[in-house]
């Protein structure tokens, strides 16, 4: 290792010579500065440990200004040798802050120990502030700020860092304390933790909890603390604050996106259940009548074969509407499909599916009642609106009694326009009804006259009337029937 340098930059040669055995014979490289050296680029260039100055070497008026160019640029401690015992250069010079200072007689000795003080004490001090540095930059790399609170009062003393985090001063941050700074039943569970603290049920605490920000937002951080010792021996909680906001909407969106897959995983299951049982069971039906019908229509009688003929009408518009919502169905879910907004009216839409559906109402000789001739324009996905509308009224002939009423109407409201569809029917059990929009959730039950549902067009319904700005609503009351209300834009 190399010896350390001592600059010494002094008038007096018999002093220098002193000097510097001395500090030779203490393993220190003694170097002389002349008195017309540039003195800065001398250090610059040798880089000594530490510098012996002569307070009386002030020829041109700067060797105060030289003194606190060393210090500040250079960072190099100073010992000052004065010829003169005047308070007034001792006082001149404690302001530069030196390492020491000596006036004569010179106790050549003990300059040479404040020399080795000098040089250890500027080591020490050096390695503190780049630990210092480290753990600042360590700090505001963790996006976090340090605070000590006063076990007494609770009073919190955070610093810039802490402060800067969530837009305020440091001044402000000590003024307001926690229980500005926090919700109140934040602010409660950390208060709570730092009484367990400070009655020794807990050696330490961490806790994530939510912050005020001073634009009244809101963000999250995660709070760590202990109890510690200051040097006058008071115990006081120290601890860091980091914020963890984006860390929690992360972790939001990964819930959200988890969810969602789940809700994905959940429809995927549901259609291959579908596919898998509900659509093979009405394949079997029509293969089984029409199977009695080839093989034994001479040994029917016509009551047998209109029976038949109606079985296999009734499962073949079963089988129709499974395929038309699964396939409308399947398409939302994949997002393989396109929005055609057009203008058109309600009361073409209705009076379709009503003839549509003629047969199964004729059959359970249903009363039909337009309130409304519905003449209303609406600027929306005609096909989408038209399969929503289609399962609302579907529903209602299927659970309606044989002779029961099905009421339809339009209706506008405020810039919506709405469809009704009422039916004194079986209606929904109370149990159900938060069921029927929710795909993990799905039930199916059989019409009054046995007719078979899918489970989901209630579901579907509601995705296509909201890819159109579109909603549903409904009430219903068990044995006395529902009414089902879908609103959507009026034309523009």
């Amino acid at each position: 290792m190399d010896p350390e340098i001592v600059l010494i930059a002094i008038s007096d040669n018999d002093l220098i010579n002193i000097l510097e055995k001395e500090l030779t014979a203490k393993k220190y490289n003694a170097l002389i500065a002349k008195p017309e050296q540039e003195i800065i680029d001398f250090i610059a260039l040798k880089k000594p440990s530490i510098l012996i100055l002569d307070t009386s070497l002030n020829e041109s008026g700067l060797r105060a200004e030289l003194a606190v160019k060393v210090k500040k640029i250079l960072d190099l401690p100073i010992i000052f040798l004065s010829d003169s015992p005047e308070e007034k250069i001792f006082e001149q010079a404690r302001l530069i802050n030196p390492a020491a200072f000596f006036s004569k007689p010179f106790d050549i000795k003990n300059i040479v120990r404040a020399i080795d003080l000098g040089i250890s004490n500027h080591r020490f001090h050096k390695d503190i502030a780049d630990i210092k540095s480290k753990y600042e930059l360590i700090i505001k790399a963790a996006n976090s700020g340090v605070y000590e609170i006063d076990p007494a009062t609770f009073e919190i003393d955070g610093d810039e860092q802490l402060a800067e985090l969530f837009g305020y001063t440091k001044a402000e941050v000590k003024e307001l304390g926690w229980a500005s700074l926090m919700p109140i039943e934040d602010y409660n569970k950390k208060k709570e933790l730092l009484n367990n603290l400070l009655q020794g049920k807990i050696e330490s605490y961490s806790i994530e909890h939510r912050v005020i920000k001073k634009n009244g937002g809101i963000a999250w951080a995660v709070s760590c603390g202990s109890l510690s010792k200051d040097f006058d021996g008071k115990t006081k909680i120290v601890g860091t604050l980091s914020d963890i906001t984006e860390r929690k909407n992360a972790e939001e969106k990964l819930k959200k996106y988890s969810e969602e897959l789940k809700q994905s995983n959940s429809a995927k299951d549901k259609f291959f259940s579908i596919i898998s049982h509900d659509l093979r069971n009405p394949f079997n039906s029509l293969l089984g009548f029409s199977e009695l019908l080839a093989n034994n229509i001479e040994d029917l009688t016509e009551q047998e074969i209109k029976d038949s003929a109606k079985s296999l009408n009734r499962t073949a518009n079963h089988l129709f509407n499974l395929l038309t919502n699964l396939l409308e169905w399947s398409r939302l879910q994949t997002g393989n499909f396109s929005m055609e907004k057009t203008d058109f009216s309600l009361s073409t839409i209705i009076n379709y599916i009503l003839d549509v559906y003629s047969s199964p109402i004729s059959e359970k000789k249903i009363n039909i009642i337009k309130e409304t001739n519905c003449e209303i324009n609406l600027f929306a996905d005609r096909n989408m609106v038209e399969a929503a509308i289609r399962n609302i009224i579907f529903n209602a002939i299927k659970y309606s009694n044989i002779g029961g009423t099905v009421k339809v109407g339009c209706r506008t409201n405020d810039n919506k326009a709405e469809v009704y569809v009422e039916d004194n029917g079986v209606g929904i059990a109370i149990e159900d009804q938060e069921r029927l929009f929710k795909i993990d959730r799905q039930f199916s039950t059989e019409g009054t006259n046995c007719e078979k549902g899918t489970g989901f067009g209630l579901l579907l319904a509601k995705e296509l009337l909201g890819k159109n700005d579109g909603s549903i609503k409904f009430t219903s009351t068990i044995n006395v029937g529902s009414t089902f209300i879908i609103s959507l834009p009026l034309t523009k």
